[in-house]
């Protein structure tokens, strides 16, 4: 039977901006990345974990890597978005020594992603933001530009955890108090205050095309009014954070604790019945709840984590048959076949483009 979940690998750093037509993700998909999509253009839904939503122009939803997802658009309707997609190791190695969570709206809460509604001035200063980090990421081969354009990435993450916090303690926006940021266009500095004139653009040079669609606007539909409302706001979806410090899940943090119990014993060869006696309860009850609570099942996971270790053996030149002999699978080509399932290629052709 054809798994619905699939791992789906990108650069440390990836940018879109554009507009795809009557899209439909075939399945649920993971990556390594933690990803920002903010919707532009209504009737859409995203499906992360368990949680179904249906979105309007203004959504924002911040994804963890750990979280399996699918998009659809709207059956032939334009589907405009952002998608801001980084490698978050380098945030969490930063956490320590600047003293500041980077990463809280992605990793303290229940999974599920959160959903944050953007409008009017508060959606125009986060696509600024957005197109800053574009413009800094054409800079491709320089240091400066690389550094520059990790520093957008923090302060836009700060700003949404500023904004975050406010509608938790029941406060506004809090945007328009976050200083003077002096944020500009394509990667450049630009002076003045944060915000824009009526009726101006939305912080794009003409002329542009990274990541748009002929013909098209960037992140928008023709004529969108892009989802803003007469004054700036930002809304949060009732549930959407619903876990703070120290607050009591079982059946999450159990399932965190069966997931890592995987990782640590990713060599052996695992089955329900043997995890569901490490926990001291039914593999009924395990496989309910696993499912339940992150949208996939126990083998899947369990699958993927294998296939996410061998690609790291690989690299490091161990060939096909030891991969499989290191990971406990019953045979080569059991491996094979189950590597070919997930990823779209066999284990020696991953191998051998690892090493060009």
């Amino acid at each position: 039977m054809r798994q619905e979940g699939f791992y789906e690998e990108f650069h440390s750093f990836y940018y879109y901006s554009g507009s795809t037509r009557s899209w439909k993700m075939k399945g649920l998909h993971i990556h390594k990345e933690y990803e920002l999509l903010l919707f532009m253009s209504g009737g859409a839904s995203i499906r992360i974990g368990s949680r179904m939503y249906q979105t309007r122009p203004g959504d924002l939803f911040l994804i963890n890597n750990r979280e399996y997802h699918k998009t659809e658009g709207a059956e032939g309707a334009a589907y405009s978005r952002y998608v801001l997609m980084f490698d978050p190791d380098w945030i969490l190695g930063l956490e320590p020594a600047l003293g500041y969570r980077f990463s809280r709206l992605f990793e303290d809460r229940e999974e599920g992603g959160v959903r944050l509604h953007l409008s009017g001035g508060t959606l125009e200063q986060v696509i600024r933001q957005m197109e800053r980090i574009e413009g800094y990421s054409r800079r491709r081969e320089d240091e400066a530009g690389q550094v520059l354009l990790k520093l957008c990435i923090l302060e836009l993450l700060v700003k949404l955890d500023e904004f975050s916090r406010s509608l938790e303690a029941g406060g506004g926006d809090g945007w328009e108090n976050c200083g003077r940021a002096g944020w500009g266009k394509d990667g450049r500095e630009a002076g003045g205050e944060v915000g824009r004139k009526p009726g101006s653009g939305v912080g794009r040079e003409p002329g542009s095309s990274v990541g748009r669609e002929s013909g098209g606007g960037v992140g928008r539909e023709p004529s969108s009014s892009m989802g803003r409302e007469p004054s700036g706001s930002m809304s949060r979806e009732p549930g959407t954070i619903t876990r703070k410090q120290g607050t009591a899940l079982p059946d999450r943090e159990r399932v965190e604790q069966i997931k890592s119990y995987v990782r640590e014993h990713i060599d052996e060869r695992l089955d329900l019945e043997d995890i569901a006696r490490q926990f001291y309860i039914s593999s009924h009850y395990l496989s309910h709840y696993f499912r339940r609570e992150t949208g996939f099942t126990l083998g899947q996971f369990i699958a993927q984590a294998k296939i996410d270790r061998a690609k790291e053996l690989l690299q490091k030149g161990f060939s096909v048959t030891d991969t499989a002999i290191s990971l406990s699978y019953n045979s080569d080509s059991h491996f094979i076949n189950t590597f070919k399932r997930l990823t779209g290629t066999t284990p020696k052709r991953y191998a051998s483009e690892m090493r060009k």
